[in-house]
């Protein structure tokens, strides 16, 4: 009898453990929705809520590993440092001042517009562009990050990766700036570049490539679509370029 009774307790007490390990687990999780003054100036965010303007203004922000922070869509948020190994999903405004920085090695979805003015964004996690991306600062890749543009980037600043950047069927990525890319570029929409172009990784393209600047490879590049090299643009090729040859559409 008692075999029998400590055999029916045991089931129930590893079930028990288990709710109660899976509660402490939720528990810990935190999901922000900044949307208005109280969401703004909850601690968890510790913003100051400008009203005229719905704008939530944070100093330094720390999100944690089981942490979420939602961006409404009616909301800018201005922020001095944002450090995230969470989730972020922004549906308004991102503004990233001069001096501000953005590092995330967790998941960040941009469906609204992130505004970089000689800002900084580095990522080292799954970084997906739905939006609008302009940035006249930095904006680091590293080897584990993935950038998915099906949106619009525009950069007049710096673009380096280290890791893979995929332009998608409706992405434009377009640089006037410096671009460096040094692992994996896969191109399915439309690229424009107008500043220094420098890759020295493997390129997979089956859309369009525009150049109008200085573009130098040393890797190969397979080309199942057309780049196109415009009136001001130079091609300095070490590599290799397959497939298809460049388009010249200046030729004296």
């Amino acid at each position: 009898m008692t075999n029998t009774k400590q055999i029916l307790i045991l089931p129930v007490l590893v079930a028990l453990v288990s709710v109660l390990a899976f509660t402490g687990q939720d528990a810990s999780a935190l999901v922000s929705t900044v949307d208005d003054k109280i969401s703004c100036n909850a601690p968890a965010i510790g913003g100051a809520w400008n009203s005229v303007t719905s704008t939530c203004v944070v100093g330094t922000l720390v999100i944690g590993p089981t942490d979420k922070l939602i961006i409404g869509s009616d909301t800018t948020f201005s922020i001095g440092s944002v450090t995230s190994s969470g989730v972020i999903v922004n549906r308004g405004t991102i503004h990233i001042a001069s001096g501000g920085v953005i590092t995330t090695s967790g998941e960040f979805t941009n469906n609204g517009v992130i505004d970089s003015t000689k800002g900084t964004i580095t990522n080292s996690g799954p970084f997906k562009n739905i939006g609008e991306l302009t940035s006249s600062g930095t904006i680091t890749n590293g080897p584990t990050g993935v950038i998915k543009n099906e949106g619009y980037l525009t950069s007049t600043g710096v673009i380096t990766t280290s890791g893979a950047i995929k332009v998608g069927v409706d992405g434009v990525l377009i640089s006037s700036g410096t671009f460096t890319n040094s692992l994996n570029l896969v191109n399915s929409g439309t690229i424009m570049t107008s500043g220094t172009f420098t890759n020295s990784g493997p390129v997979m393209n089956f859309d369009t490539i525009l150049n109008d600047g200085l573009f130098s490879n040393s890797n190969t590049i397979t080309n199942w679509g057309n780049i196109l090299n415009l009136c001001s643009g130079s091609i300095t090729n070490s590599g290799t370029i397959a497939i298809h040859k460049v388009i010249e559409l200046c030729i004296a």
